[in-house]
Parts: C-alpha cells; sequence; structure tokens
C-alpha cells in the first residue's frame, strides 16, 4: 500500500475491510456479512497480526475490536497511527467494555461502536467511512 494512495473508486473493485477481533463467532459474522454486502473481508485474531495484514493487504477499512490478547486494540491503532504505510486508514473501533469510546477515540480510532454491534449498524458506520474518504461504498 502507498501511504499517499488515492481511495479506489467503484471501477477499480470493492472495499476491502479487515476484521480484527479475538473472538472467532464475531470475525465470522461480521466476515460473512460485509462479504453479502459485496467487500472483500480479511481478518485478524489479534493486533499483532492486524498490524502485519493493514501494512500488507491495504485495506480500504479496518474494523478493530479493542480487547485482545497479545497486542490489543489501542495499542494496534498507536501503531498504525504511527506508520505511513497506514496512518491515513480509518479505523472503526468496537468493544463490549463499558467507557472506552473516549479511550479509543483519543487513541486514534475514527469512529465508535459499543458491543454487541449489530451489523447494520456496522455497515452504516462502514459506508460513511467510506464516504468521507471519498471511496463510494459497495451498494
Amino acid at each position: 500500500m502507498n501511504p499517499s494512495r488515492v481511495p479506489r473508486s467503484a471501477s477499480q473493485g470493492p472495499a476491502t475491510v479487515l476484521v480484527v477481533d479475538d473472538d472467532p463467532d464475531a470475525r465470522a459474522i461480521f466476515s460473512e456479512f460485509l462479504r453479502s454486502k459485496g467487500c472483500v473481508v480479511f481478518t485478524a485474531p489479534d493486533g499483532r497480526v492486524a498490524i502485519e495484514k493493514a501494512k500488507t493487504l491495504g485495506p480500504d477499512i479496518v474494523v478493530m475490536d479493542l480487547a485482545m490478547p497479545r497486542v490489543d486494540g489501542f495499542e494496534a491503532i498507536k501503531r498504525l497511527r504511527e506508520s505511513s504505510w497506514t496512518r491515513r486508514l480509518p479505523i472503526i473501533a468496537i468493544s463490549a467494555v463499558p467507557l472506552t469510546q473516549d479511550l479509543a477515540l483519543t487513541a486514534g480510532c475514527d469512529a465508535y461502536l459499543s458491543k454487541p454491534v449489530d451489523p447494520s449498524a456496522l455497515w452504516l458506520q462502514i459506508t460513511s467511512m467510506l464516504r468521507l474518504t471519498n471511496m463510494p461504498a459497495p451498494t
């Protein structure tokens, strides 16, 4: 991924989403739903894997759980923001831990949703973020 890349147009293919969550069921639910909306979806079970995948795959947006083993979402967001390769990558944080919204926004995420997350609410947030980055959302 080029740090100064221009968001893809609709003619260049569907949005690519990286879903990061240590819960395999949550990853599967979000992935299946987003694929049904026309997205290309990759997953990661923790922040460490997410950082590597974000740098190599160049997703258009990341959905990041905050409470995970090894490297949590807060640290992963911080590292993604420090890298020139992923600095501008839109990140939606999700968490079941109460009172983490302010911490997540301070860490550098662009949006926050509380778990349990309705996939439709996540979709609305993703399409809004893609519009803000001038990338047409899948229909």
